[in-house]
């Protein structure tokens, strides 16, 4: 929106708009810029309340492309890049964005990673943004709203629904989808549940939260901090952790996030390292006791074979056409 330069002076002087106006073709103008101080204001006030923090670490191909759609929001939010393995590559892309860039000299590690992260952003709403991943243009909007809606003193995260992108394709609904969303049933009984037993609930068979997904609510988790003695199952243990603490937890059924699942990310990494099975077994023998947890285990690790099943064959789908071309 642009605005007559003449008028932008008298904004300066205030006991002069009122001789602008004496000039009813200067009417309109008025009007404009009583709209682009509303937008101002009102911009402003998401940007002071919500920051998008992308820990990026490596070479990713990927980040500069996360960081495009964050930076493509309907509502504006703060952006930082936070990282441990600070390199050009990293540096280079914030420079390029105007980003503000800084550095974890301290204890290394994704939880490390994802405390600095809590902990660089001022704003009291913090998504910790995954560098692989996409976020809808409506995300920051559509999450702001809902702690809104039930109270920044009352909610402790918001999550949405998602989709997986299995090397550039989008994934099939399948049995590990299925059994997420029938964990996260009891959000039919409302948006917001804030009963201690509910919470843990949803999380008693598996981990239905989509991490990249979720907003943090600083207000309410003051003195939250990731675990750093796991490193797959972190953010399943921390939901666990919030369950038993005041406030809501919120979950948006609209598909606002795009996680990416390939060959090089994180999470294919430590399914074949084992770790990961190792880690959620810990967490169902915290839930559950030791005996129920290993028949627990036999099901939850079919989602995994499925996951692994699914990577193989769009990658080797993805390597015939690449011969063929």
């Amino acid at each position: 929106m642009l605005l007559p330069q003449n008028l932008i002076l008298y904004i300066f002087e205030p006991g002069r708009i009122y001789e602008y106006c004496d000039h009813p073709q200067h009417l309109y103008e008025v009007d404009l810029l009583c709209i682009a101080v509303f937008s101002l204001i009102h911009w402003g006030h998401f940007m002071q309340n919500h920051t998008f923090v992308v820990p990026a670490y490596g070479n990713s191909p990927y980040l500069e492309d996360c960081i495009q759609h964050l930076l493509k929001q309907t509502v504006p939010s703060q952006i930082i890049v936070t990282t441990s393995t600070p390199s050009d590559f990293i540096k280079n892309i914030a420079e390029k964005f105007g980003l503000p860039y800084h550095i974890n000299s301290g204890e290394k590690g994704i939880a490390a990673d994802w405390n600095f992260a809590l902990c660089t952003a001022t704003t009291p709403l913090i998504t910790i943004a995954h560098q692989d991943d996409i976020y809808e243009a409506d995300y920051a909007k559509t999450v702001i709203n809902r702690f809104q809606k039930y109270g920044m003193d009352k909610v402790q995260i918001a999550f949405t629904d998602y989709t997986d992108i299995v090397n550039g394709r989008v994934r099939p609904f399948g049995l590990n989808a299925l059994v997420k969303h029938t964990l996260l049933l009891p959000f039919l009984l409302g948006g917001s549940m804030k009963g201690r037993l509910l919470k843990k609930l949803i999380l008693l068979f598996g981990d239905p939260i989509c991490c990249p997904s979720v907003t943090f609510n600083k207000l309410m988790l003051r003195d939250f901090k990731f675990s750093t003695d796991y490193v797959v199952a972190l953010d399943w243990l921390a939901w666990y952790q919030m369950a038993q603490r005041p406030g809501a937890f919120t979950y948006i059924r609209k598909k606002l996030v795009r996680h990416r699942i390939h060959t090089g990310s994180e999470t294919t990494a430590q399914l074949n390292s084992g770790t990961r099975r190792r880690e959620e077994q810990q967490l169902f023998e915290l839930m559950w006791g030791k005996g129920f947890a290993k028949f627990l285990m036999r099901f939850y690790a079919a989602g995994h074979k499925e996951n692994l099943q699914v990577l193989l064959t769009f990658s080797c789908s993805a390597l015939v056409k690449l011969l063929i071309a």
